[in-house]
């Protein structure tokens, strides 16, 4: 289990971004986290991975894994977790790969490294792993730098690392912001299906995303989770003005009629 409980970040000497934060990410949930943009669910993440810089700190709380509080960690070490313990896909995958190496390069030591194959085995892999992400021209793919692709397909680049390494705990900032609705559907069927072995923290405004794949969801605003409900009921009856704002706004948006409406 992933608890987060009263966590508070501030930058040094100043204003909180978060504020008494608590939530917690069981194996086999998905759990769904929406807000304002500058509420603060990027620095949740962040904190989590021990990658925010040293302009800030945390005054009070906890990050609790499996029971061993991250906070009492030096960066370095809780640094080591992520990848093999905690995955990610970023919102923006750019900034996730290093621009001056190619993609097969950084995808087959990442393999090696949290998974302890050989760079055959590792090659093998990501293969396999990047055409099960609807990405079929390995060889290309592979072959390729990440200015020399697409922002949808490095999330699904980011996926397939999630995929080939098998974390625990996987945070999802945004996934489907760059992708089709065809490769939407599919990354959404993987992390349907990959949520039975693990537990995701889903960070999104696709509301139907939401509705499909988290039983639960909390909405931060100003550094605070000022609501917590059923996923549906949430966007049904909503109670707080930024949720009102925000479910409105999805239900006069014109939708697409796509599977996952069937499945919330």
């Amino acid at each position: 289990m992933l608890e987060i409980k009263n966590l508070t970040v501030q930058v040094k000497n100043d204003v909180p971004i978060l504020r008494d934060v608590s939530l917690s990410l069981n194996t086999g949930a998905c759990v769904g986290l929406t807000g304002a943009s500058g509420s603060g669910k990027t620095t949740l993440i962040k904190s989590i991975m021990g990658m925010y810089g040293g302009d800030l700190e945390v005054p009070r709380g906890e990050i609790l894994l499996d029971g061993d509080n991250l906070l009492a960690h030096p960066l370095k070490e809780r640094r080591k977790l992520c990848g093999k313990v905690i995955g990610f896909i970023p919102q923006n995958p750019m900034t996730a790969f290093f621009p001056h190496a190619k993609v097969g390069r950084q995808i087959t030591e990442t393999l090696q490294m949290h998974t302890g194959l050989d760079k055959k085995q590792a090659q093998s892999l990501a293969t396999d792993v990047l055409r099960q992400v609807n990405l079929p021209d390995t060889k290309r793919v592979m072959n390729s730098y990440p200015g020399e692709l697409s922002g949808g397909m490095l999330q699904r680049i980011a996926m397939a690392l999630i995929l080939g390494t098998r974390p625990q705990y996987v945070l999802a900032d945004e996934p489907t912001s760059a992708l089709d609705e065809a490769n939407r559907d599919l990354l959404l069927e993987l992390l349907m299906s990959y949520q039975n072995s693990a537990a995701i923290l889903f960070i999104s405004h696709d509301v139907e995303a939401m509705k499909a794949l988290c039983p639960v969801s909390h909405v931060m605003e100003h550094g605070k989770i000022i609501e917590t409900q059923a996923t549906v009921e949430l966007f049904l009856h909503p109670q707080q003005p930024w949720t009102k704002r925000f479910a409105e706004a999805a239900c006069h948006r014109e939708e697409v009629d796509w599977k996952w409406t069937t499945l919330s």
